[in-house]
């Protein structure tokens, strides 16, 4: 219902002044949104392993692909971006990072989805044994892979950002090219490397503004002291963290958290998602905020605060923190990943536990800290103990992957089996006495 019958996939809306504003004309959505039913039919298969709707949906999703390599170079050309980058330093038409506090890269999104397009076609491909389709998508991720990687490394920074220096600060930053394994295996340690030298600024939104002259002096001096509130010229400003909080919009908050926790830097992970101040969970809560809001910063009169579209939070929460998720290799979510990664202190956590549905039962993981010190400011240098406990269900198969560490020493592990399944019944009636 969202196809037109050129192959274009609408997007989000038939309303065509949305789609042609953002997309690349003739009726489709912005590359993003288009290519969500791409994305949706391989993750649907990854989840739950169905043959039959991707024999309903490939017609479909090969149309939006031939419509893509027709059109996709020319619609960039015409909505004015040069092949080389030339005086790209901000967002163009597209979407890029929505509701960061950065500029967006919109020639990144439109270019990852559409590699992310082909990708997912090759996957679909191969599940249906279809080689000639397999090939020629493969091909052609690849290749926008390489367009990507050439452009972004040509200056020779290895920042992985636009070539024009003033548009090395867009949102999404190489952290969106390094979760998804386009920055070149050579260059990922360097580019991961300068990803730390991102920076945060002073926010000049109105709403903050209007807090900051509506509130007390003594208020004001404790959130000079605590570092919420600074300079911005000669008036007071807040202000977003890159590594205290988000600056990252509804597509980065994803890549951001995970290439963080899954290339060994899960405590910088941990400090933005628990930092305070505006851009983070701290700033909504303190603003009486119920649900998720649209945007970091406040908004009273223009965008939602019912609205959990920064939600990727959650799979980090469970995948990262917790440390469950499907495998990446998966089919039908029959095998499933324990990947725990641990803060450097219980200061930070002292425990977690999440739950994986799948269609072969709930695969559980529980961690904790044990053996701490009685006094909380020797936790760090604790030599401590962490207790692990996974449930698999009887026809589930599952891979535990413990942290590596730094210091080269590794961890000792020892592993027990549940000789008997416990008495739920029991235990969630014991759980719920007082």
């Amino acid at each position: 219902d969202q196809q037109w019958d050129n192959g274009a996939y609408a997007g989000t809306s038939y309303w065509l002044n949305l789609n042609d504003y953002a997309g690349i004309g003739q009726g489709a959505g912005e590359t993003v949104w288009a290519t969500a039913p791409l994305v949706m039919t391989a993750r649907h298969m990854w989840h739950y392993g169905d043959l039959k709707l991707l024999n309903e949906t490939m017609r479909h999703h090969m149309e939006w692909m031939r419509f893509l390599l027709k059109n996709f170079d020319d619609g960039m050309k015409k909505k004015g971006y040069d092949e080389e980058l030339k005086g790209y330093v901000k967002e163009g038409s597209g979407l890029g990072d929505w509701l960061t506090f950065r500029g967006r890269d919109t020639w990144l999104t439109h270019q990852s989805f559409y590699m992310a397009a082909a990708r997912c076609i090759a996957y679909i491909s191969a599940k249906l044994g279809q080689s000639n389709e397999l090939s020629e998508m493969d091909d052609l991720a690849k290749s926008v892979e390489g367009r990507i990687a050439r452009i972004y490394l040509k200056n020779g920074k290895d920042y992985f950002t636009p070539p024009e220096a003033a548009g090395g600060n867009l949102s999404p930053g190489p952290e969106m090219s390094l979760f998804s394994r386009v920055v070149p295996g050579e260059k990922r340690c360097t580019v991961l490397r300068n990803y730390f030298r991102r920076e945060g600024h002073t926010w000049p939104g109105s709403d903050e503004k209007n807090f900051l002259n509506s509130i007390d002096d003594d208020y004001l001096k404790e959130m000079i002291t605590t570092g919420e509130v600074s300079k911005r010229g000669k008036d007071w400003s807040m202000g977003w963290s890159q590594w205290q909080g988000f600056n990252e919009g509804i597509l980065a908050v994803k890549y951001s958290l995970k290439t963080l926790s899954d290339n060994g830097f899960h405590n910088v992970a941990l400090n933005k998602a628990s930092g305070f101040g505006c851009g983070s969970f701290e700033y909504m809560l303190s603003h009486n905020a119920t649900t998720m809001w649209e945007s970091w910063w406040r908004s009273e009169d223009l965008y939602s605060h019912n609205h959990p579209m920064l939600g990727a939070s959650a799979e980090w929460m469970v995948s990262s923190v917790a440390g469950v998720g499907l495998h990446p290799k998966t089919t039908g979510g029959s095998t499933v990943l324990f990947w725990p990664r641990f803060p450097n202190s219980a200061n930070v956590l002292e425990f977690a536990g999440a739950t994986q549905g799948t269609r072969r039962g709930d695969f559980s993981i529980a961690w904790k800290f044990e053996d701490l010190p009685d006094n909380r400011d020797l936790y760090a240098s604790a030599s401590v103990t962490v207790h692990i406990r996974l449930f698999v269900p009887p026809d589930g198969k599952s891979v535990l992957r413990i942290p590596e560490y730094s210091n080269g020493e590794g961890v000792d592990a020892s592993m027990k089996y549940a000789t008997s399944v416990p008495n739920l019944d029991e235990a969630l009636m014991l759980s719920s006495e007082e």
